[in-house]
């Protein structure tokens, strides 16, 4: 057997009670494959938990005190079987359900994004706190999110941010459920609708870590709708749930069926008699009836679910109408002409083309929604920014749009009242995100492009005009302490992930020899450019130092003419209450993220370009005079809220020109934008306790998303 041969696992497709109803008997199962070198592992050594290079499946049952034994998805009779039959009341399926169906979405990840996935890092408290762990050494790295099946005894499941994991609960169906016998156990853990999105939960979380910080109605919604979406397309990538559903509408998806619904066992057993939640439409008065556009819904519609319904719902719908733009033909030929089918089951041959075109579709819209990640602003980010990162990230892979997937999303989200603020035409070619061409000729831009290329390609050359602060090394031998270059630090960590990783097997399975690059050759290369190829700890590492040296690099007095441009306010008369550096005492920003995306084009030809992501912070207070002290004096006591402004620079991996700047709707240092911020927070904190609600700790960011899938509080789910 291959090395590289993928795994091969089976799981519910659907949750375990619609799936193994009468009529869906057809598609109960499926077998998911997964690349193996994604895991990293010699197939001949044990893989119990499972535990890999991304997940950990750690089954404990506080709720029962009981430690499930693991599963050993290398066992020769479990590695060649597809795993472990599909059973609910097994739990060794129940962590094979997991880490199938989380692995699966990852890989879905980075396949639109060109690049390894990375967890959210410890916060340095908590690396600090880590025994056996020196902070300096992995800043922060997170390996693996964990997974615990059996977390909770309730109707829920979350994503935890501070423990870094995703926790399923388990509980009994009630009384007043009609469509399952009370006492039913109910897993979450089995809902692969769920395991979806809360994986995309911790993916988002790692990419965009302000995403799960409510500063306007939008962007805690995005975080629920983003996940539904993801769960939903993920069902048209299974052939045989695809034509199963097929047939049973006839080609019709705008009918009532399974590929539109989420965790449909979920919501029966909390009584609903449907699903938790559905994109096509909704049972009214007891009947399903489909979803028509409302473009006024989001002026009466406030909570994270309803309004993230809205966004799913737009997305739906565009994938709707280019599903049956590339079916019309087909229609046509098999009805003689009259687009109407003749009655009597489809053709197999009808059923099978038919199936491959909404594949072709939903893959190609899954694989955008993810891709516009890159081309959000980093903080802030409304449904009207999610448009434009769709049709800009599209409109630079695939300049044609052959099969209308910008127009249908356009004509959906409008239909829907989506739109970017202030937009009165809303076109292709006005949703797209600005270029600076037209400066290309600017002096100071061009010294900014030179200073990029060289930070990039060869960060040793720049380091003479950065002051990469040294740090002291505490002598493991006992000896004095050792002073190196910050530059030296950085190199001796990066050199070190990678020869912990550039290993070769010799003649058995314990004598191995490493090779450890040097300072010099890890200071002389672009390893963002490794992409897939990359180590996760070394490019966690490697992004942390290239945002160290951007953050050198933009506080460069010579760079202060693109700050205007770019929406940065570093400027001596800033408001005081503008996070300030303790290196130059001016404000200061954040470099959020530095990293490369790859991507293939309609060619096939690979699109290469960095993605740097700055923020900037400031204190903000509901009383107007302790805002008008702090912009003037300084912090003299706690704000009340934290305001952020920030951009996005896409930088062309050839020229290292800013090819596109996503920026939020104005500075940080704007008042109107403070007022902006200031007037949502207030009037969220008059309202009851939402989703998101809880503050900026990584304690209280943790209950936030507990609370916002708590059925019981929130009236929402996973």
């Amino acid at each position: 057997m291959s090395l590289y041969a993928p795994r091969t696992l089976s799981v519910f497709a659907f949750d375990p009670g619609v799936a193994g109803a009468f009529e869906n008997r057809a598609i109960e199962h499926l077998v998911i494959s997964l690349p193996w070198e994604m895991e990293r592992l010699d197939e001949a050594e044990p893989f119990v938990g499972p535990r890999g290079e991304y997940l950990e499946v750690v089954d404990y049952d506080p709720a029962s005190g009981v430690f499930y034994d693991p599963v050993n998805l290398n066992d020769p009779k479990v590695r060649l079987n597809d795993g472990l039959e599909p059973a609910v009341d097994n739990p060794q399926f129940h962590q094979q359900m997991v880490y199938a169906v989380a692995m699966n979405t990852i890989a879905a990840f980075e396949k639109a994004l060109g690049r390894v996935a990375l967890w959210a890092p410890r916060s340095w408290r908590h690396t600090h706190s880590q025994p056996g762990v020196e902070p300096d050494d992995d800043k922060g790295f997170v390996q693996r999110l964990r997974i615990y099946p059996h977390a909770l005894r309730e109707a829920n499941a979350y994503y935890d941010p501070a423990k870094k994991a995703l926790l399923f609960g388990y509980f009994q169906a009630g009384p007043e459920n009609r469509q399952m016998l009370p006492g039913s156990m109910i897993f979450t853990c089995l809902s692969h609708d769920i395991i979806v999105h809360e994986t995309c939960h911790a993916l988002l979380d790692g990419m965009h870590p302000y995403f799960a910080e409510g500063s306007n109605p939008d962007v805690l919604a995005l975080h629920e709708a983003f996940a539904d979406v993801v769960a939903i397309l993920q069902h048209f990538s299974y052939p045989q749930v695809l034509e199963d559903q097929i047939a049973k509408t006839r080609g019709d998806l705008e009918r009532q069926s399974l590929l539109g619904q989420l965790a449909q066992e979920f919501g029966a057993a909390l009584g609903r008699g449907h699903a938790l939640r559905d994109a096509l439409g909704e049972k009214v008065k007891g009947q399903w009836q489909p979803k028509e556009p409302d473009n006024r819904i989001l002026d009466r519609t406030d909570s994270p679910h309803a309004r993230g319904s809205v966004l799913v719902a737009a997305i739906f719908r565009a994938f709707l109408t280019i599903y049956k733009s590339r079916v019309a033909d087909l229609l046509r030929i098999a009805s003689g002409g009259r687009g109407i089918l003749p009655d009597g089951e489809l053709d197999p041959d009808l059923r099978r083309r038919l199936a491959r075109e909404a594949a072709k579709s939903a893959r190609h819209l899954l694989q955008m929604c993810i891709r516009a990640l890159d081309y959000c602003p980093p903080v802030d980010v409304t449904f009207g920014d999610y448009l434009r990162a769709l049709v800009t990230a599209d409109s630079d892979l695939y300049p044609s749009d052959d099969h209308g997937y910008r127009a249908a999303l356009i004509e959906a989200f409008t239909a829907w009242g989506i739109r970017p603020k202030g937009m009165q035409i809303v076109t292709e070619t006005t949703l797209l995100w600005p270029t600076v061409e037209e400066a290309a000729l600017d002096d100071h831009l061009q010294q900014f492009t030179e200073d990029v290329g060289t930070l990039l390609n060869n960060p040793q050359m720049s380091s003479a005009s950065l002051r990469i602060s040294s740090v002291g090394k505490t002598a493991k031998d006992g000896g004095p302490a050792v002073q190196e270059s910050g530059m030296d630090h950085w190199a001796s960590m990066i050199s070190r992930a990678l020869g912990e990783e550039d290993q070769t097997r010799i003649t058995s399975k314990t004598q191995t020899t490493s090779r450890y690059f040097n300072k010099q050759e890890v200071m002389s290369r672009n390893l963002l450019e490794l992409g897939l190829a990359a180590d996760r700890k070394v490019e966690h590492l490697v992004r942390l130092f290239y945002g160290e040296l951007f953050w050198e690099m933009m506080h460069d007095p010579k760079h202060d003419r693109i700050y205007n441009l770019i929406g940065i306010d570093l400027s001596a008369a800033a408001p005081l209450s503008i996070r300030r550096s303790h290196t130059t005492k001016r404000p200061t920003l954040q470099v959020n993220s530095v990293r490369m995306a790859n991507r293939i084009g309609d060619r096939g030809q690979m699109e290469r370009e960095y993605v740097v992501e700055l923020v900037q912070s400031r204190a903000g207070f509901f009383d107007l005079q302790d805002q008008a002290q702090a912009d003037a004096e300084g912090l003299k006591k706690r704000a009340d809220f934290m305001a952020r402004s920030g951009v996005t620079l896409l930088i062309d991996a050839r020229s290292f020109q800013i090819r596109r700047i996503i920026r939020t709707d104005g500075m940080v240092s704007s008042d109107a934008v403070m007022e902006r911020h200031r007037a949502f927070r207030k009037g969220r904190s008059t309202t009851p306790t939402s989703a998101f609600d809880g503050g900026e700790t990584p304690v209280n960011k943790s209950a936030a998303f507990a609370a916002l899938h708590r059925h019981a509080d929130t009236g929402g789910a996973p």
